[in-house]
């Protein structure tokens, strides 16, 4: 299994578990991710939510060496599955945590800022650097734009570095930064602790209320989105990148 579930006392931990691929998001992770969020819809003893990656990271982001192997149909397919699981941590009832260690780069950073709430460590590394390889982060555009405006977006979007913990925690893109070093899952414990004592009744009607205030918007843009990425990857820079990892995925084993 790629997806691990615990739960105890109200809390439940999802554990990404593909340390040997940097977490990244393929398509059967993503299978796995949404058939938990399909049964966590109904499962009124989870009352929060946490996301955490194994290994040394939270996650790298799409999988560019199952990329490489698609069409720019299949891959802007793929691109909408991804949006598909992201958009519905914001739909769940229980509200959720990603708790960021490492790096949260691309796809990563996306699905952790699609969490109501993100614990990340100071040294963790995010960032967007999809356009330096040739396309867009799709879904990733309109969540963002969302929580930290659409100038700050355009920098961090378009010129694809890295972004400190602290700048992110300062534009409203993260929660909370914590020391490195520090147990990310304890500080995300400790969180969850506090929204435990409050009633999960008004805790799910703000999450439905924020998701009739913003999910439109967002799944409006979903298609639109992929289309784009769908075109980018026709492109020489995009191709040349794919090519790139081609090549790797010819030469590291599975």
């Amino acid at each position: 299994m790629l997806v691990e579930f615990e739960q105890s006392s109200g809390i439940g931990i999802l554990h990404l578990r593909r340390p040997e691929s940097a977490n990244a998001l393929n398509s059967e992770l993503l299978r796995q991710i949404y058939k938990l969020q399909v049964s966590l819809r109904r499962d009124r003893r989870v009352r929060v939510v946490i996301t955490v990656g194994e290994g040394k990271g939270f996650c790298a982001g799409s999988d560019l060496r199952e990329l490489a192997k698609l069409s720019p149909l299949r891959a802007e397919k793929s691109q909408l599955l991804e949006a598909k699981v992201c958009r519905e941590f914001l739909r769940l009832p229980q509200p959720t945590i990603a708790g960021v260690h490492g790096y949260a780069l691309g796809g990563g950073l996306c699905l952790a800022v699609h969490h109501d709430f993100q614990v990340v460590a100071a040294d963790a590394r995010l960032g967007l650097p999809e356009v330096k390889l040739g396309w867009n982060p799709t879904f990733g555009i309109q969540r963002l734009c969302q929580l930290v405006g659409l100038g700050v977006a355009n920098r961090w979007l378009m010129l694809g570095t890295e972004i400190p913990a602290s700048e992110a925690a300062s534009q409203g893109c993260i929660t909370e930064v914590v020391a490195a070093g520090e147990d990310v899952l304890a500080a995300c414990r400790r969180l969850a602790e506090r929204l435990l004592e409050i009633p999960a009744t008004g805790l799910a009607a703000i999450k439905q209320s924020l998701w009739v205030a913003q999910g439109a918007q967002l799944l409006r843009a979903d298609k639109r989105d992929a289309r784009l990425y769908r075109q980018c990857l026709a492109s020489s820079d995009a191709q040349a990148s794919t090519r790139r990892y081609e090549k790797a995925v010819s030469k590291t084993p599975e």
